[in-house]
């Protein structure tokens, strides 16, 4: 009798922790429908000018925006997808255990050009589009955006220093 009287408060107890802590606290937030994207490279934001260093490498990060928020809790889920244009601006490779970080590596010549970010359930992330960016391939030691011609000028981000 006395051990039937502590078990029932010990399972009460044991519910109710497990139910504060949510059990999946990766589940995602209300409106996982992206209405934008960002791009990130080291917690920048460029997604109003990708700058990348000719034939360097860089990590860019995809982050998924509805109603100004940023999406979290999707990533296992979902894909994104960077297309550059022309083609020939850049060469794109997935990020194992990371859908929404791309590893890009930029042509050996200065250039300029765009990229489109695709968002989706399958790894072809065919569902929406978002862009397109401005993306801009400088020479090592240049430090203009993909609008310099316009006078306007951005630091160089990514790439090795």
């Amino acid at each position: 009798m006395i051990r039937s009287a502590f078990r029932a408060p010990a399972i009460l107890l044991t519910a109710i922790v497990f139910a504060a802590c949510g059990g999946d606290e990766t589940a995602p937030e209300e409106g996982h429908t992206p209405d934008a994207a960002r791009l990130f490279v080291n917690g920048t934001d460029v997604t109003d000018g990708l700058v990348l260093l000719a034939g360097e490498t860089v990590r860019v990060e995809v982050r998924f925006i509805h109603d100004g928020e940023v999406i979290t809790g999707i990533e296992g889920e979902h894909h994104a997808r960077l297309t550059f244009t022309p083609a020939t601006l850049a060469i794109v490779a997935n990020v194992p255990d990371h859908n929404f970080q791309k590893d890009v590596t930029a042509q050996n010549h200065p250039g300029a050009g765009s990229v489109m970010v695709d968002y989706g359930h399958e790894e072809a992330a065919d569902e929406l589009s978002f862009g397109p960016f401005p993306v801009g391939v400088v020479a090592a030691g240049a430090s203009s955006s993909p609008s310099a011609a316009e006078g306007e000028m951005a630091p160089r981000i990514g790439g090795r220093r």
